[in-house]
């Protein structure tokens, strides 16, 4: 077989890709390097060119704007308000807070036990009784039943009692004759006694006699010794009169006490008895509140009531009371009474007597009110309004129309204002008394009339 053909490989009909030659490359066109040349100026050099350019131009017309003269305003004085400093006595007016309160309150509760079976229509929250008036009813059936046995035994007891009287009478009469049957017994003995020494009288008659004698000390004797027995009988229903006597009074007030009465006119609240109730014996029924005697209760601090209390002390010092509901206002006198004996929480209770009895148609108990009452007096002070304090001073005005700040020592605060101190400010002074904000030392101002 020929070898060329035998070496042919085989599809050489096909053409065989790495053995054919490269096409070769063409040269790059002059509109291509245009356009890659314009895409190279827009993408990197324009930008910062934009940039600087932008830059220039800003600081351009910064150098080169108009100039505009600045025209300054002169200081201008701030308008106020002022009092003149007028050191003297004061004696401010002590607000404080309180209630109304019962200066006599009691609860009404059962004096013995069973069930109810009337109650009186007054007997509600809000209701109003008299003294003496029935309130509450319970069954007396029981109560009824103790009466009658107490009556029974110490009417046997003085029964019994009269018996022993009559016993007794009857044994001191048997001891009278008794007594007369021995002395004639006696003188018959001394009699054959004598017979019988003169031998005129037999032994056995005087041995009748003898015999009779015994009998009769022997009778005297017994009844003398029942008297005894009568008397310590007497003595043991004696003691027994005492208890069955406080037994009746026990069961006669028991009896009584089934009904329960108000002690004195007062208003009732927390009642709690119906009829069908069983209630025992010191169960609350109601609570009475005493309306003719209310009283105003409100609260010192320790500061005001040390403040007050060596000044004349506070029991006997006026104070008005006030109590405002909406448009009504009542004000009442009252004096202190009393001071409670401790003090909680940082302050003192005090309690104020009205000086004429307030109608409880218009106050009630609970009645939140105000009382006003007149503090110590400060000498050579002045009273300032709120307005005029700056952080624990005030400001005083110059005579150039300037603010000055001065110290000043707070006594106390009371419905007039606050009350200071203040050793360096001179008489005739003005004071800033109106609000400024941002005060301060040097400030130029104008005091409005």
């Amino acid at each position: 077989m020929d070898a060329r053909v035998d070496d042919a490989p085989p599809y050489a009909h096909e053409r065989d890709p790495l053995r054919e030659d490269p096409a070769p490359r063409r040269a790059p066109t002059l509109e291509a390097r245009l356009g890659r040349a314009v895409r190279l100026f827009f993408m990197v050099l324009l930008p910062p060119v934009l940039i600087f350019g932008a830059l220039g131009g800003f600081g351009w017309l910064r150098d080169t704007k108009p100039t505009v003269p600045v025209e300054r305003q002169g200081e201008r004085a701030r308008a106020i308000s002022a009092l003149v400093a007028t050191p003297t006595a004061v004696q401010p007016t002590l607000t404080a807070y309180g209630r109304i309160v019962a200066g006599r309150s009691v609860d009404l509760r059962a004096l013995v036990s069973g069930p109810v079976i009337a109650v009186s229509d007054a007997l509600v929250d809000g209701g109003r009784v008299s003294a003496g008036d029935p309130l509450v009813t319970i069954d007396p059936f029981a109560y009824e039943g103790a009466l009658v046995r107490a009556r029974a035994d110490l009417a046997e007891a003085q029964a019994r009692i009269a018996e022993l009287e009559a016993r007794t009478r009857q044994e001191e009469a048997g001891i009278a004759r008794g007594q007369e049957q021995l002395a004639i017994a006696e003188r018959d003995l001394a009699r054959l006694t004598q017979l019988r020494e003169s031998g005129t009288a037999s032994a056995r008659a005087l041995d009748d006699v003898e015999l009779r004698v015994s009998q009769a000390r022997s009778a005297l004797e017994t009844r003398e010794n029942q008297i005894a027995v009568l008397a310590a009988q007497r003595a043991a229903l004696d003691a027994s009169l005492e208890r069955l006597r406080f037994a009746l009074s026990q069961a006669e007030r028991n009896l009584d006490d089934t009904v329960l009465r108000a002690p004195f006119d007062a208003l009732v609240s927390n009642a709690g008895a119906e009829i069908g109730k069983i209630v025992g014996q010191n169960d609350r029924v109601a609570t009475l509140v005493a309306t003719d005697r209310l009283e105003a209760r409100f609260l010192l601090s320790d500061a005001q009531y040390a403040r007050l209390a060596p000044d004349g002390g506070l029991v006997g010092r006026p104070v008005s009371v006030i109590w405002r509901a909406g448009d009504t206002e009542i004000a009442r006198e009252a004096r202190v009474a009393r001071v409670a004996s401790e003090a909680a929480d940082a302050s003192f209770a005090v309690y104020a007597a009205f000086d004429e009895p307030v109608a409880s148609d218009v106050l009630r108990p609970g009645a939140f009110v105000e009382a006003r009452l007149a503090d110590r007096v400060w000498t050579d002070a002045l009273v300032l309004p709120v307005s005029a304090l700056y952080d624990g001073g005030v400001f005083v005005v110059d005579d150039d129309s300037r603010l000055a700040r001065a110290e000043v020592d707070i006594l106390t605060w009371g419905d007039e204002g606050v009350v200071v101190r203040a050793d360096g400010i001179a008489p005739g002074a003005r004071i800033l008394s109106s609000r400024l904000t941002a005060a301060s030392a040097g400030q130029l101002v104008e005091i409005r009339e």
